[in-house]
């Protein structure tokens, strides 16, 4: 196979967030520019690592793809509305959420409010909020929804299904001492010397996110019963900046 330089993207992580777009990598005489975002597999990667510009983009497409479904509101039937919501609109926050659950609060915000417009939709429901709009759906918040997923790939890492690197992000707390049940299968917090590329990584999120589960939850001997188990859970609740910028 041939390799083809125009297909190639090059992309400069700096954490004083300089601009690099000016520079140049060159490999075999090919030249290669560096932009502030590259695009690798339907992912935008920016070089701040906040993925603002991923989640407006997501988010600009659903609010596409909701607004033509609503001029088509009237010829829907309930059914086939829930349908074409769950296939057009949430299914653009289902990919990856783990690789860009690290954005910023404003950024998610965007995506709470295109969940309560799709619920409006939905339920031709104008008038109440959002957690009436949640409660009449069955549904939960997209933060919510980002934590559910995070705890069912912690439970893969330590029941040995996902591949072996990911207990480089999730490791069990090993102690010598006498472990209470609540806390038998808590994960060590690993230690960072950067907010912004090391506080706001999986490997930090994770026992934040693990460690306050129910232990009749995280105790299950099956990955089927875990994620049936998890759909019962609500989230955390806790002031700290990681989770805040989750919300």
């Amino acid at each position: 196979m041939i390799v083809n330089p125009d297909k190639f993207q090059a992309i400069i992580i700096d954490k004083h967030k300089a601009d690099h777009t000016n520079e140049e990598l060159i490999i075999d005489n090919e030249v290669i520019k560096a932009s502030n975002t590259v695009k690798l597999l339907g992912v935008c990667i920016d070089q701040k690592l906040n993925f603002n510009e991923h989640i407006s983009k997501i988010c600009k497409s659903a609010a596409n793809q909701l607004g033509a479904l609503q001029r088509l509101n009237h010829f829907l039937t309930f059914d086939q509305k829930k349908l074409l919501v769950n296939c057009y609109v949430y299914s653009n926050f289902n990919y990856c959420p783990l690789v860009w659950a690290f954005s910023h609060a404003k950024s998610f915000r965007k995506i709470e409010n295109l969940q309560k417009r799709a619920l409006r939709f939905l339920y031709n429901d104008y008038q109440s909020s959002y957690e009436d709009l949640l409660e009449k759906s069955e549904k939960s918040t997209m933060e919510v929804n980002r934590m559910r997923t995070l705890s069912i790939e912690i439970y893969k890492t330590i029941n040995n299904i996902n591949p072996s690197y990911m207990k480089n992000l999730f490791k069990i707390r090993e102690t010598n001492r006498p472990v209470r049940q609540p806390y038998k299968y808590n994960l060590a917090i690993q230690s960072h010397n950067q907010a912004s590329f090391g506080g706001k990584s999986l490997k930090t999120l994770g026992p934040k996110v693990w460690n306050p589960l129910p232990f009749h939850i995280k105790s299950v001997e099956s990955l089927e019963e875990f994620k049936k188990a998890i759909k019962k859970w609500n989230g955390i609740s806790c002031t700290c900046s990681m989770c805040h910028n989750m919300s």
